[in-house]
């Protein structure tokens, strides 16, 4: 049995030293990993030509052999080979979980010339309209982004980055099916990517449907959805009439391009198969955002460049109807399009200044999206104690009811509700601007001395508050673009409404920097101003004298001798719990002695589709010391109790947690996004990571456990830089006089 130091493998087909005749041949064998963490992904290499290979078929038999936690190992590949004639050097390749290519067998062969050569057809067929238009789509935002590049540049890059063709194998015999998403170019959306299509088996019923993109675990697909078309197409088999399957698969940002995707199927005999295989060239939702949009009078030339990049390459486009509906709504989309590139470029964002003689507002509108325990309202209902403690009249706008509500008002708030689902459910400028009209007419927008609208999913009450004539005060904590940030949820008409909140509102304040960036393209960034968030250190000193911290670990649960990990924020795909999850998978498999005196609590759970998806991931994983608690306002203790406090999140801007961690001297260890590095730096005051890469977490988790006096280090500095440049008392009269001046034209 060849091995190297990290795997071992066999080759099966063709024997090694074999002689060939020239063409193509399949090469297939098994590779199985030492040291337990998964290998993604195989390829061959001759020369400098590298063969994709379909790695993942389940073998029982390796299971048994290497005593793995399941009854199948994920171990046999297969590669087709073109093999010209004379003496061949074979290199095979493994991608590992690290995202590193490495060689774990180098075959010889002897290739014999042969006239017609070996030949068998792989799946191939012209691109289709969402590979087509996804490209096209990708490169105008990158046209847009890098102006200095020449079109034709920019798309033979994305060109080369295609994965041709994308299927690396149809559904095998007798199963029938197609894999439509991903397409060959797919958004990696807070590390997860769409699977759906349709599979059947003529006969035996389908009982599971799974994918998996790094062969680390399967994740189960939503199967037997109504399948109208392969009903009519296949009308002698009952099992079509609801054969489609949907679902989203964890991607690890590790990955290296293209990521291929396995469906695996198990039938009612208790039979699990390796069905369709696709790849797809994943981007971040990064490369997505955008300061400016590309021109509409761009789109011909764009598409001309990207039409020559494909025909380069002999890649053929299939003309079909979807294709026209997309390119037209491609066209419409930029057409409507309010981004415009700033004239000039922008000023550094202005520190809001400490101001002297300038009085809170008497009376304050402050409206929010929602009155849950995230992160914005809680920032808004901290802003308002300090308000009401200054004398100021407060009401309180939402568009959702919630547990702060009764906390508003205590403080004596008024509180509205608005439905504000007529604006958000509109799909034209018309539409948008009357529902955006008849919000303005349900609330006393001109009773307010300011109104105050926190984050820009509260668009509407700049509009409203300006259509009063009254100050506006516009804080935006979103680290994205209005556009990525809605997507298809909302309209280009309510999108236009929400970048013109920007260019409406008096000053527009961002907690850091690192926000403001996305939001450069539409508006006054002369009018921007930077106000740190805060936390009250002297009231959570207060709490924490108060507290007893293994009372605290005892009620968690937390065993002698255990560690406490506590991953605090609301589950969600972009907080991360999902990579998070697999990263804390790895550390069993190369650090067990670690992770098993490690408790994970993964805190923030709530009755929501992705909640149900995390769930079943977890299932799948099988590690029980990762546990779900509910969102609670009882969360104080968390950090208290925790011996690491972790913030996955791929999106942030300046998260409320990493402050309250820093105040409760408790070690971080975050992702490496865009506010983060301003409240904490790395390698001084937390452990900064990648978003997303499972690997690099499970190194960073591994060395603060391992080092515990690592995290005592990291955890005091924080708790200085907290005191000294995120504390209430410091930062809380900046806002206030921020508002202050708004309401006095003083700005």
């Amino acid at each position: 049995m060849p091995e190297t130091d990290y795997t071992f493998s066999h080759i099966e087909t063709p024997a090694p030293g074999a002689k060939l005749p020239q063409g193509r041949h399949v090469v297939g064998g098994w590779v199985w990993p030492k040291t337990g963490a998964p290998l993604v992904d195989v390829r061959a290499r001759v020369g400098e030509r590298l063969f994709a290979g379909i790695h993942g078929f389940p073998r029982a038999d390796l299971a048994a052999h290497f005593k793995t936690r399941r009854p199948w190992a994920l171990a046999g590949f297969t590669i087709a080979v073109d093999f010209s004639p004379g003496p061949v050097e074979l290199v095979l390749e493994a991608l590992d979980i690290d995202g590193r290519w490495r060689s774990f067998q180098t075959i010889s062969y002897q290739v014999e010339p042969a006239n017609p050569p070996a030949f068998f057809d792989l799946p191939r067929g012209p691109l289709r309209w969402i590979d087509y238009g996804h490209g096209l789509r990708l490169l105008l935002e990158a046209a847009a982004r890098r102006p200095e590049k020449s079109l034709a540049a920019l798309a033979s890059a994305l060109a080369d980055q295609l994965p041709y063709p994308r299927m690396l194998r149809d559904a095998p015999a007798p199963l029938l099916g197609f894999v439509d998403q991903p397409a060959s170019i797919c958004c990696n959306h807070f590390g997860r990517v769409p699977a759906f299509g349709h599979l059947f088996h003529p006969e035996l019923r389908t009982t599971r449907i799974l994918a998996t993109a790094d062969l680390q675990s399967w994740q189960p697909l939503a199967i037997h959805q109504p399948s109208p078309a392969q009903a009519a197409h296949y009308a002698q088999y009952p099992n079509a009439q609801a054969c489609a399957f949907a679902g989203l698969v964890d991607v690890p940002a590790q990955l290296p391009n293209p990521v291929s995707l396995r469906i695996y199927v198990e039938l009612e005999d208790g039979s699990l198969q390796l069905g369709p295989v696709v790849r797809s060239r994943l981007h971040t939702l990064e490369e997505e955002k955008s300061a400016g949009a590309a021109a509409p009078s761009s789109f011909a030339s764009t598409q001309a460049a990207w039409e020559e990049a494909l025909a380069a390459r002999g890649m053929n486009v299939a003309r079909e109807a979807e294709l026209e509906r997309y390119l037209a709504k491609l066209r419409a989309e930029l057409a409507s399009g309010a981004r415009q590139r700033p004239a000039r470029p922008a000023g550094p964002l202005v520190d809001t200044p400490a101001r002297a003689g300038i009085q809170p507002p008497q009376r304050v509108l402050l409206a929010t999206h929602g009155l849950s325990l995230q992160g914005a309202p809680r920032f808004l209902l901290d802003l308002g104690r300090a308000f009401a403690a200054a004398g100021t009249r407060l009401e309180v706008v939402s568009a959702e009811d919630g547990p702060l509500r009764a906390e508003f008002a205590a403080l004596g708030a008024k509180v509205t509700l608005i439905d504000a689902g007529a604006l958000m459910s509109a799909g034209d400028s018309g539409t948008a601007r009357q529902a955006l009209a008849a919000l303005g007419q349900s609330v006393g927008w001109n009773t307010a001395d300011v109104v105050i609208a926190n984050s820009f999913t509260t668009f509407w009450a700049v509009h409203a508050a300006k259509a009063a004539a009254r100050p506006a005060l516009f804080y935006v904590h979103e680290s994205t673009t209005p556009a990525a940030f809605y997507g298809t949820r909302a309209s280009p008409a309510v999108v236009t409404l929400v970048e013109e909140a920007f260019a409406l509102a008096d000053i527009v304040s961002f907690t850091t920097a690192a926000t403001r960036h996305y939001h450069l393209g539409y508006g006054r960034p002369e009018r921007h101003r930077l106000t740190p968030g805060w936390i009250d250190v002297a009231a959570l000193d207060q709490w924490l004298a108060r507290q007893d911290r293994e009372t605290l670990r005892r009620d968690l649960g937390v065993q002698p001798g255990e560690q406490l990990v506590c991953n605090i924020g609301t589950v969600s795909d972009r907080k991360g719990q999902h990579t998070f999850a697999r990263a804390v998978d790895l550390l069993w498999r190369r650090y067990p002695e670690l992770a098993g005196r490690t408790r994970f609590i993964l805190l923030g759970g709530r009755d929501s589709p992705f909640d149900t998806m995390l769930a079943e991931a977890l299932a799948e994983l099988g590690r029980d010391n990762i546990i779900v608690h509910a969102e609670t306002t009882d969360y104080l203790r968390y950090y208290l109790a925790a011996d690491i406090f972790a913030c996955s999140s791929y999106e942030e801007s300046s998260p409320r947690v990493v402050l309250e961690a820093m105040a409760c001297r408790a070690p971080i260890i975050a992702s490496a996004v865009q506010g983060v590095p301003e409240l904490v730096r790395a390698d001084l005051e937390a452990l900064l990571l990648p978003a997303g890469d499972t690997a690099a977490w499970c190194e960073g988790l591994a060395r603060l456990l391992a080092a515990a006096e690592t995290g005592r280090e990291l955890a005091g500095r924080a708790r200085a830089r907290v005191e000294d440049k995120f504390s209430a008392g410091c930062v809380l009269p900046l806002h206030l006089g921020l508002a202050g001046a708004v309401a006095a034209g003083k700005f």
